[in-house]
């Protein structure tokens, strides 16, 4: 199967799966319509036996109340006949696929296999995308994610789809902007900096609230909800009389965490899909290890945030809400020999708030150990290129440095 077929394979099973799904939520919408018609129904008989035997002037007032009732009722029901109806004629549209994948279960794993066969194949899925979006949070992943998507872009001569759209928290390091602005620049790639309202900080002040592991407001409300706005107007610009392909490339691998173990090297986004755009997660450096990120990074005299060379294994905000009491200490150090002000408006922002930035400890706990340490061992310190060291030797950073000189 062509690379284009399989697009519109998956785009055929993904629509009969909507159309699955309407038809049960409309065939549940008719039988509770039919319930609280009977209900109704029962209501104004009860009212039209009763009111002969009742005395009083405003006896008429019951009987017109379950006479509304009643009439919104049949209304509810109407509607609901005719969304079924609809949702039917759907379906019928999209029997040949509901036939050969007639449960969800099977699916998903049509989608699966199809989409995993697309990602053995970059330069021909590069080919039949309209667009390729790159995510970059400027950090190591991001930076070889990049590398590795423009390669494949060249070697299909596609390059002009590709651009690069970078969210800035206003709580990361300093110079994260305008590295993800170079790093984009060096490919010669369109850049977009998108800057939520409020930012991080804002956030957490309106909901009185640190996000956490579970409420992840920070990706969500910051990275993701800006993400559908510029999938649009970038689909518009393309003026296509047909559904765009579009690959949203992530820097995730799969080593970072069991949860990212399980994502796949290519998936499916129903969130953002629509009829007009087929959305598909492009996770291309996923079976990458550390170590092989570093050697992309080192033969390829690729940027890096300095941060990295702090012995500070990602690049996210200064204070990730992820993050352990080690790194939180580290980070606060780093920002003790850099001057930086976020322990302070950090460590403040909680006191006024009054919820701990970690359930098991607090920012302000975590700036007093590391004042405790920067007493007893004086500041961290740290060199260009000690990242490469630490992670390849002193021979591939002499490299590096040699080509990034």
């Amino acid at each position: 199967m062509s690379t284009k077929n399989a697009l519109r394979t998956i785009d055929v099973i993904r629509r009969a799966g909507k159309a699955a799904d309407a038809y049960r939520t409309a065939q549940h919408a008719v039988r509770e319509a039919h319930d609280d018609h009977g209900a109704a129904q029962a209501q104004l008989h009860h009212w039209h036996d009763r009111i002969p035997a009742m005395g009083g002037t405003d006896r008429a007032s019951p009987l017109l109340a379950a006479v509304q009732e009643h009439q919104e009722a049949e209304q509810k029901v109407r509607k609901a006949e005719a969304r079924l109806q609809r949702a039917a004629v759907a379906v019928q549209a999209h029997r040949p696929a509901l036939n050969r994948y007639p449960t969800e279960r099977l699916r998903r794993r049509a989608i699966t296999v199809l989409l995993d066969r697309l990602a053995d194949h970059p330069v021909d899925l590069i080919r039949a995308a309209d667009l390729i979006i790159i995510q970059t949070s400027s950090g190591k992943d991001s930076l070889v994610a990049m590398h590795r998507t423009v390669a494949a872009a060249k070697a299909a001569g596609c390059l002009h789809k590709v651009r690069v759209m970078h969210c800035d928290l206003g709580a990361e390091w300093p110079g994260v902007p305008e590295l993800a602005r170079r790093q984009a620049e060096r490919y010669g790639i369109p850049f977009l900096l998108v800057t939520p309202d409020g930012g991080f900080l804002g956030m957490v002040e309106d909901r009185q609230m640190w996000p956490d592991a579970k409420r992840r407001l920070c990706t969500s409300r910051l990275k993701r909800d800006p993400t559908g706005p510029v999938i649009t107007t970038w689909v518009r610009e393309l003026g296509l009389d047909r559904q765009a392909i579009v690959l949203n490339v992530m820097g995730v691998r799969g080593a970072e965490s069991a949860s990212r173990a399980l994502k796949a090297r290519l998936a499916l986004d129903t969130r953002t899909t629509s009829a007009n755009r087929l959305v598909l997660t492009w996770n291309i450096i996923h079976g990458l290890s550390e170590q092989e990120v570093w050697q992309d990074i080192a033969s390829n005299g690729l940027e890096y945030h300095p941060i990295y060379d702090t012995g500070l294994e990602r690049l996210s905000c200064v204070y990730c809400v992820l993050a352990g009491p080690d790194w939180l200490i580290l980070a606060t150090r780093v920002c003790f020999a850099l001057e930086l002000p976020h322990p302070k408006t950090f460590a403040e922002l909680e006191r006024r708030i009054g919820h701990s930035f970690k359930q098991d400890f607090t920012l302000n706990g975590i700036v007093a150990a590391a004042r405790m340490l920067d007493a007893l061992d004086g500041p961290i310190t740290w060199r260009r290129g000690d990242a490469v060291r630490r992670h390849l030797g002193p021979a591939a950073a002499d490299q590096y440095l040699a080509l990034t000189r």
